[in-house]
This record gives C-alpha cells, sequence and structure tokens, in this order.
C-alpha cells in the first residue's frame, strides 16, 4: 500500500511514484535521513550535495566512501558509468546502494569468502579473489554482447579445483523494469542459442519489458564463458528487496523462458537473503546500519502513528 499523502508531505517525498514499493522505499531513505539529522535537497531523498560530498553521507563507513571516491576519480579511466551527482546525494539510488553493501565486503575478502560459500555452497567455493563496481569485460565489444552491459558489481573467486569463476551481480532497490528494452542485437540471439539454456520460441518475450534488461545482463555472464572461455563458470546473481513486487513479476516471468532441467545460471537473491547471511559471519554496525535505512520499512508504520 502507498503511504498516505499527508506522511509523503512530511518527508519532503510527495513525488508521483509508478509504484507503491518506489513511494515507501522513497519516504523511508527521507525518515532514515531525518533520523541523522541532514538537510534534504529538493525531495526527502535527496541530500545537499556539497555536503554529501564532503562528508559521504550517503555511504555507511568510511571505507565504502574512500572507495566511493576512488571509483569515481578513476571511472574515466575504466570506463564506469557512474553518475555524479546521484551517486553522492540520492538515497534512493540503488548505485549507492551497492556499494554500502558490498563495499565492506571489498575490504574484507575472508568476509565475502564466507558469505558466498554460505548462499552457494555447490560452487565449491574456496575464497573470493576480488569484488569490483561497475564492471565490464568489454563494453560494446562484439567479443561478449555487442552493447554497454555492465554488472553494478562483479565478484571473482577461486573454486576447490582452483578455477577462477565469478558471479555478475545486478543490483536492485525501488526500480520498477517499467523502462523501454533497448535495441535488439543479433548477438544476443546467438549466445542464446549456444548456451542450450533457453526455449527460443518465446524470444519476442524475451525481447520486450520487463524482462530484456534481466536477459542482457544475464547474456553478459554468459559470454564470458561459453561464448568465450575467460572463466571456468559464472552466475547472474539478481538482488532485489523482497517487498518489490515488480522485480518479483520480472524473475517470474524470465525463469518462464528457461528449458526444464537446465543449468541455467541465474540465481535471483533477496536482499534480506544476503544481509541476514553477512550478518551471519560479521557483527559490525554498518549492516544494523544498512538494515535501518533500506529495509526497515516499519519504521514508516510507526512514522504514521
Amino acid at each position: 500500500m502507498k503511504p498516505s499523502k499527508e506522511l509523503r508531505k512530511k518527508y519532503e517525498t510527495d513525488y508521483n511514484d509508478k509504484t507503491d514499493f518506489a513511494s515507501k522505499a522513497r519516504l523511508l531513505q527521507s525518515i532514515w535521513r531525518t533520523e541523522k539529522g541532514y538537510k534534504f535537497d529538493k525531495y526527502g531523498n535527496f541530500l545537499e550535495l556539497n555536503f554529501a560530498k564532503e562528508t559521504g553521507a550517503n555511504f555507511l563507513t568510511n571505507g565504502i566512501f574512500e572507495i566511493v571516491k576512488q571509483e569515481v576519480q578513476n571511472k574515466h579511466i575504466d570506463g564506469k558509468v557512474i553518475k555524479e551527482p546521484r551517486i553522492w546525494n540520492n538515497l534512493l539510488s540503488s548505485q549507492p546502494l551497492a556499494f554500502n553493501v558490498f563495499g565492506e565486503l571489498k575490504l574484507d575478502l575472508k568476509l565475502a569468502s564466507l558469505t558466498f560459500k554460505a548462499l552457494y555452497p555447490d560452487r565449491k567455493i574456496k575464497n573470493v579473489t576480488a569484488i569490483e563496481f561497475e564492471y565490464s569485460p568489454g563494453r560494446r565489444s562484439l567479443k561478449y554482447t555487442g552493447d554497454s552491459s555492465a554488472f553494478d558489481v562483479f565478484v571473482v573467486y577461486e573454486n576447490e579445483f582452483g578455477e577462477d569463476c565469478f558471479f555478475g551481480i545486478e543490483v536492485k532497490y525501488a526500480e520498477n523494469l517499467f523502462d523501454e528494452p533497448a535495441t535488439h542485437k543479433e548477438t544476443y540471439e546467438e549466445i542464446s542459442i549456444q548456451s542450450e539454456i533457453f526455449n527460443m520460441s518465446m524470444l519476442d518475450k524475451l525481447k520486450e519489458k520487463p524482462i530484456q534488461q534481466i536477459w542482457r545482463d544475464h547474456l553478459l555472464v554468459l559470454s564470458m564463458f561459453i561464448k568465450n572461455k575467460d572463466f571456468k563458470t559464472g552466475d547472474f546473481i539478481y538482488l532485489y528487496p523482497s517487498e518489490n513486487d515488480s522485480c518479483k513479476s520480472g524473475i517470474e516471468q524470465y525463469s518462464q523462458t528457461f528449458k526444464n532441467g537446465k543449468e541455467n545460471y541465474f540465481k535471483p537473491l533477496t536482499l534480506e537473503k544476503l544481509i541476514d547471511t553477512i550478518k551471519h559471519f560479521c557483527s559490525d554496525s554498518w549492516i544494523d546500519e544498512f538494515i535501518n535505512r533500506y529495509l526497515k520499512f516499519e519504521k514508516i508504520n510507526n512514522a504514521s502513528s
């Protein structure tokens, strides 16, 4: 249910969001900002830009803030799409969220290893060796998918057999998957056929919203170890909050395009499950702060009472 207009006005989030969940997520970010005593700009989920850039208030730890500063500084060298000013001041954006959930794991690869071993025991993970943000093996390269797709987070690991493997991760928060699909490329079909995991009679459905973006990101994963042999294997993790019905619907529709009984390398994962898994191995305060900021929707009910 969409939060009341009165509550949205109180927290300066009376915005015409396309879904009830986006409205709730925007409001939750403004409640968190208010709890912190931070001033807003335009809407309650935006920090004042100069303050945000100076303090890193959009990030849960100083370590994460330092990672973001380095990534922004080097983004043109690496060809990464890190959007300013939203990375600094938009509390609702999923890009800062990606840094907030994986930044401390990048700084502590032992914790990252424990987390992914617990999540995916079938992958026989020995240890996580690297975590990167906004990663693409080759934007617009025909060696891969020929488009500009990239992973929000890229996790490289070595398995128990000494083989290099990876997880490509797409991070969602308030997104609704209503965007128009990108221009179709023949290489999408070529990789799909080569992978042997799709029911190609559903090609027309794959080309359209809400699942074309999921398909394209998944194909980038497949291109890295099926079309090319950069890695032994890889998986596409689609990370989303459990209450985001648009994401759940997209996942359900996309999953219907697979052949039955075939390994598909597609691993939807809720933010809640990921955070619970991290919390099992680490008691640092940033984890509770992440929950408080991004997932504690009961605060909306408390705010309206």
